[in-house]
């Protein structure tokens, strides 16, 4: 189906009975995390949510050890970069760092409100398979510290600083869990969660705050969306891989 319009600074997860579910990335919820087992959709999210912020002029920044999630977006140079080997993965999380790092310098400096400052254009980073991702860089980054700076250190900063200066991450797991990495602190980060076929497993360690374990309707395409103490069911919004690239080279000048 068409994909809603998205706000300014939001996306479109879906629909829901009351109509579409959106995330606005400035106020509500900075960070997504999509878990879900393999082959119900994730990547079929994430396009979607990178079309539309795309849409909005924004810099997409794709982590896809997979190599072949996102085959739609590698000719979008240079509003989308593909990093596709750990190696190259822990260098672009390096280089988001330096850059969240200079953009609070910017908002440092700026003599308005910290909103205003020209900090530069909204980075939403599509962050595939961050479980076993995680796992790698952390053993890459006891053999090579970057000039002092780990791929695992910016990946924190990104969390935890990256809303104020609109730097986003949108990760996408088949059991987002502390052992590979996303500690407890960090999932606490994702404001929303969109859980795809949910275990009772997934749930417990995801969303014990939305209440007793429920599972969406099994439906292509149907997952939960749980922010604060809610979860709704929602039809999550999906494009076609020809269609994305087409409606991204429409929007951007």
């Amino acid at each position: 189906t068409d994909v809603p319009e998205a706000s300014a600074s939001g996306v479109v997860l879906g629909i829901g009975t009351d109509g579409p579910v959106t995330v606005d990335l400035d106020s509500e919820s900075p960070h997504i995390l999509v878990n879900a087992p393999t082959g119900l959709g994730k990547s079929a999210v994430a396009r979607s949510l990178a079309v539309q912020r795309l849409a909005h002029g924004d810099l997409v920044v794709v982590l896809d050890v997979k190599m072949h999630s996102h085959r739609w977006a590698r000719e979008l140079d240079p509003v989308v970069h593909y990093a596709d080997t750990d190696a190259d993965v822990g260098k672009a999380l390096v280089n988001l760092g330096r850059e969240l790092h200079r953009r609070n310098q910017v908002v440092r400096d700026f003599q308005g409100k910290p909103e205003d400052a020209p900090v530069g254009p909204r980075v939403v980073v599509i962050f595939e398979e961050t479980n076993a991702t995680l796992s790698h860089l952390a053993v890459l980054d006891k053999q090579a510290s970057h000039g002092g700076y780990k791929a695992m250190d910016a990946f924190r900063d990104l969390m935890f600083m990256g809303r104020a200066v609109k730097m986003h991450v949108v990760a996408f797991a088949q059991l987002a869990s502390y052992r590979s990495g996303l500690t407890a602190d960090l999932i606490e980060n994702f404001g929303t969660k969109v859980l795809i076929g949910a275990s009772k497993k997934a749930w417990s360690w995801l969303v014990p705050e939305c209440g007793t374990f429920r599972q969406a309707e099994e439906v292509d395409g149907r997952g939960l969306v749980c922010r604060g103490n809610r979860s709704l069911e929602t039809q999550l919004t999906w494009v076609d891989e020809d269609s994305a690239r087409e409606h991204v080279l429409a929007s951007v000048p």
